[in-house]
């Protein structure tokens, strides 16, 4: 059985509809409609108050070859998903790499007269061992990549183990 990955268009309503859904989930959350679709942000989405938010989207991958060979195996069989601490701490160190590079991009030209929340798409096998409490040492370990994550107002990860959901936010 061969599995067709789905193009870009495609991943990106699968990303956008997905974060809508997960940042309903949040203490803050609300519940969001797409506005349109842009390149800078990628979409801009309206709750139900009418404010405005921009959202970038990103997914982040163990590697460059983590789709094709283990997302996307050529015949069907189980995946073996080894709890290996080594590839996890790779895993957080890209994600924090994604998120710098997305805060260098929003600087460089991104619509500042909203809010813009980026989404990152946890979307890699191993991330079901990534606990709450290792987000929250990644935060901590990262202090100065989130408190200069201006422009960006919030950084959502989500679709980590059970449906869950982790936002940052500079503190007030």
């Amino acid at each position: 059985m061969e599995f067709n990955w789905p193009d870009k268009d495609s991943r990106e309503i699968l990303e956008i509809n997905g974060f809508i859904e997960a940042y309903n989930r949040l203490p803050h959350g609300r519940q969001f409609v797409i506005e349109s679709k842009g390149d800078k942000p990628d979409y801009i989405l309206r709750d139900d108050l009418g404010i405005k938010v921009g959202v970038e989207l990103t997914s982040v991958y163990l590697n460059d070859r983590s789709v094709p060979d283990e997302h996307i195996p050529a015949k069907e069989a189980m995946v073996s998903i080894c709890d290996d601490k080594n590839l996890l701490e790779i895993y957080l160190k890209r994600i924090v790499e994604a998120i710098e590079g997305k805060i260098k991009k929003a600087r460089k030209g991104y619509t500042q007269n909203i809010s813009i929340i980026l989404s990152v798409y946890i979307n890699e096998y191993i991330s079901i061992y990534i606990t709450r409490d290792e987000l929250n040492r990644l935060v901590r370990e990262n202090l100065g990549v989130f408190d200069a994550m201006s422009p960006l107002s919030e950084i959502v990860l989500w679709n980590l183990p059970n449906n869950d959901v982790f936002s940052i936010r500079p503190d007030p």
